[in-house]
């Protein structure tokens, strides 16, 4: 399974590429399909922002979002992180108080704020000091009237972004009213990349809506069907990763449970997460086996914990498991896929270093999955197991995950 973007640069003065406008496609053509603004904005957050690596994308570049109305007032914004992203407020969406208060709370939380295909209208004039960049489409409005409009409104300090510049003559022509940024054919097309992407258990996602909704939502089972799911899993990291300098974690929210993560940023929080990863996922496509390969290891690892009697390393082996087959899934180095979530330096140590109990863990249950029973019989020997305990624990973590797939 694959995501689609196409990123189009914007560039400055001196024609240097200092960002990326993304753009939702649904496969290789370049054109923007027949679905919703949410939907789009939806699909590039969960595949961009919670899924593959985003500097694979942006080269380490701002990326300009387009945010709908609706996705902004109710602060689905705020799953991103914000010095990554510049919020771009489409033409259609309505100057009313409820954009207004939350433009200025996004101001306040420090995102940048675009106005896209900027209408020149008087209703936007109390949106001005919260906004950073205005976005005209010289296609709808000639150059003199935009000057006009800068001039009359002493707008000459704020950031202009000239889109869809088609020549040598427009870019310097915009360039000579104070324009700094330039987006259009001029430059560089549209180009569409291609990622692997995260299939989700579609039968845990909507377990999860349905008890996300509840009047009072069950942290604990909560918890349990995120660790279920190593798409769900990872992209709850993700999202914890984007929102934690918008709120008051702790320091130590790496040593933190996913159901305790989940208990700490709330209902509301949780509900938000949710409808984002759940929105474009629920389809007919059933995960591949690395998935479920997935779940069994996370759950292997757990339970040598147990059986072993450290029960504080429970939980940090049941992500180290699941996560450790990230690179396998999303086709991008496993220490890459890590820097996007924030987990514990034990996890750290076994995946990227190889090194400590979790890792000798983990190298029990690759050794299984692959049948080199001499070497399953040492490594259980090192960590003081027999081999019908190996065994017992094995053919538990696999019916548990049977439960999942």
């Amino acid at each position: 399974m694959y995501s689609f973007i196409a990123r189009q640069p914007i560039f400055d003065q001196d024609m240097h590429t200092v960002a990326y406008e993304l753009l939702y496609r649904n496969g290789l053509s370049n054109a923007f399909p027949d679905v919703s603004s949410e939907y789009a904005t939806s699909q590039v957050i969960s595949d961009q922002f919670l899924g593959s690596p985003l500097q694979s994308v942006t080269d380490n570049h701002v990326s300009f979002i387009n945010f709908p109305h609706k996705m902004i007032i109710d602060r689905q914004v705020f799953s991103l992180p914000p010095e990554s992203v510049v919020i771009e407020v489409l033409e259609d969406a309505q100057p009313d108080d409820d954009l207004f208060s939350a433009i200025t709370e996004l101001h306040h939380k420090g995102f940048t704020v675009a106005l896209d295909d900027f209408t020149m209208e008087e209703c936007w004039a109390r949106f001005m000091p919260y906004v950073d960049i205005l976005k005209f489409d010289i296609r709808k409005h000639s150059a003199e009237l935009i000057a006009q409009y800068i001039s009359r409104n002493k707008l000459e300090k704020m950031t202009l972004l000239a889109e869809k510049v088609e020549s040598q003559e427009e870019f310097q022509a915009f360039k000579s009213l104070g324009f700094s940024l330039f987006q259009g054919y001029f430059y560089r097309r549209p180009e569409i990349l291609r990622n692997k992407k995260l299939a989700l258990n579609i039968t845990w996602l909507i377990e999860l809506m349905r008890e996300v909704n509840q009047q009072r939502i069950d942290y604990e089972k909560v918890g349990n069907l995120i660790n279920r799911d190593v798409s769900i899993a990872y992209k709850f990291m993700r999202y914890i990763k984007n929102i934690r300098y918008q709120t008051s974690f702790p320091v130590e929210v790496n040593t933190m449970s996913l159901r305790d993560i989940a208990l700490y940023i709330g209902d509301h929080e949780l509900r938000r997460f949710v409808s984002l990863v759940s929105l474009y996922s629920l389809d007919d496509e059933k995960p591949v086996e690395l998935y479920k390969n997935s779940v069994i290891r996370g759950r292997f690892c757990e339970l040598i914990a147990t059986e072993l009697h450290m029960t504080y390393l429970e939980g940090d082996a049941f992500l180290c498991g699941l996560f450790s087959l990230l690179d396998a899934i999303l086709d991008h180095p496993l220490h890459v896929l890590l820097e996007q979530i924030t987990l514990s330096p034990r996890i750290h140590a076994a995946l990227v270093d190889s090194k400590g109990v979790l890792f000798e863990i983990l190298d029990l249950a690759r050794h299984y999955e692959t049948m080199q029973w001499l070497d399953v019989h040492r490594l259980g020997n090192e960590l003081g197991l027999n081999d019908p305990q190996i065994i017992k624990i094995m053919t538990s973590a696999i019916h548990w995950a049977d439960e999942s797939y």
